[in-house]
């Protein structure tokens, strides 16, 4: 059975052979089943894949000389020569939570012994494959099509050497699969470059949250902007947000109930949710209609607004951008808003470690946690003078939409990674 892909790079007009991975694999590798707690980065004589890493931490394809690999510590079980890994061997994770079950890395620039750890199962290739090819094919979604209609359990979802042995491979000839395997590995360092700069922008706001914020106990900050040497005021935040109000502050249940009415499709006014603030603001979004929206005028919300979660994950904050109709608060969230300070400084004051301490001091324990309002205004802060206020808050938001440009850019990057994935192979 002969099969092509959708896109091809110039030049490569051949059918794709296709077989089944246990024809041209071998799966009798041995693995062995070490915990956490029987790894190391620090040291030892043999390194092992965990599919924990698999899962979360590398990528299609692993590179020994670049990627930390934990070692075996306290090694009760014999590890024989047999069990080593080689280049070009596939390394499945046959378990996971989700349905991320059967992702899978190969492996390249393999030096010293290595093992495949609990959870896995290992493939080694029985004829030629172009380093990188099976890597990203076995991890696409062509491939794993095939792979989820397999996957067993409930809380947790497995899937087994036998099934996976039984799955369709298609694949080109050699020079093509090395085409196509280096044209996504030159994608992968694209990504991972732009990662890295996201990162470093996110080190540096945390970084500049500790100099730009007195510490605890302290009256100036570290790091100040020129012209600005007065001493910060301690405040209580009662003092300094004047609005500190959620949705239930509209009436009685009975009276929400009765005129406020929700709708999943478009309609007069957002109503917004810590899951919208979550998502980014790009939805998929909740909506009242007019009577509703004029029914919530006191917790109808307007741009730089804080949002602040008082149920369950205790502190986050959110500030509210300008969206493209009305806005008003949903349940289970609290709005906050000073109309004498800065809401742009205050928002980034709400992140830093002396506010968030105090916040995760003051909450009552439970099934899930909460905070009051009452409790909250009693958190203490230290505020300078408004021009330096601004000044702070409007550093930070040129800092975040550096950070969400970045953002989008890796994104965009991944998306494109994908399209070409459903593309390219069969």
């Amino acid at each position: 059975m002969t099969k092509q892909p959708s896109y091809r790079f110039e030049g490569y007009i051949e059918s794709w052979e296709q077989r089944k991975l246990g024809e041209v694999g071998d799966f009798s590798i041995k693995t062995n089943s070490f915990s956490r707690e029987k790894l190391s980065l620090n040291s030892g004589e043999i390194k092992n894949i965990h599919y924990g890493d698999i899962l979360v931490k590398y990528n299609s394809t692993l590179d020994f000389e670049n990627n930390s690999i934990p070692y075996v510590i306290d090694n009760d079980t014999k590890l024989t020569s047999d069990m080593f890994l080689k280049n070009g061997d596939i390394i499945f994770s046959d378990a996971a939570e989700d349905y991320s079950v059967g992702k899978c890395v190969e492996l390249f620039n393999v030096s010293g012994n290595i093992v495949s750890g609990l959870h896995t199962i290992v493939c080694r290739p029985e004829i030629d494959f172009a380093r990188y090819f099976l890597g990203y094919y076995l991890n696409s979604n062509s491939y794993r099509q095939q792979v989820l209609p397999m996957v067993q359990g409930a809380k947790v979802s497995s899937i087994s050497k036998g099934n996976l042995s039984k799955t369709n491979i298609s694949f080109p000839s050699l020079p093509e699969q090395t085409t196509i395997g280096s044209f996504f590995q030159d994608i992968d360092q694209l990504i991972s470059l732009q990662q890295r700069k996201l990162e470093v922008l996110k080190e540096q706001k945390k970084t500049y949250l500790k100099l730009l914020f007195p510490a605890k106990g302290q009256k100036k900050p570290s790091l100040r902007f020129a012209g600005f040497e007065d001493e910060w005021q301690e405040v209580k935040l009662g003092e300094v947000f004047d609005i500190v109000t959620d949705y239930v502050a509209n009436g009685s249940f009975e009276s929400l109930r009765n005129n406020v009415r929700t709708y999943e499709k478009d309609n007069f006014a957002y109503m917004i949710r810590l899951q919208d603030a979550s998502n980014s603001w790009k939805g998929p979004w909740l909506y009242t209609d007019e009577k509703g929206y004029n029914f919530l005028s006191k917790s109808r919300l307007f741009k730089d607004d804080i949002l602040m979660s008082n149920v369950g994950t205790v502190g986050r904050f959110f500030q509210v951008p300008e969206l493209d109709r009305p806005m008003t608060l949903a349940p289970n969230s609290v709005l906050i808003r000073s109309t004498s300070s800065n809401n742009q400084f205050l928002y980034f004051m709400m992140l830093t470690a002396n506010i968030q301490d105090q916040i995760t001091m003051r909450k009552t324990p439970g099934v899930q946690d909460k905070i009051n309002k009452t409790d909250f205004k009693r958190v203490i802060a230290t505020l300078p003078a408004l021009p330096e206020q601004e000044a702070i808050g409007a550093f930070f938001q040129d800092l975040d939409k550096a950070i969400a440009k970045q953002e989008e850019k890796v994104n965009q990057l991944k998306e494109s990674k994908q399209t070409l994935l459903r593309k390219m192979f069969i």
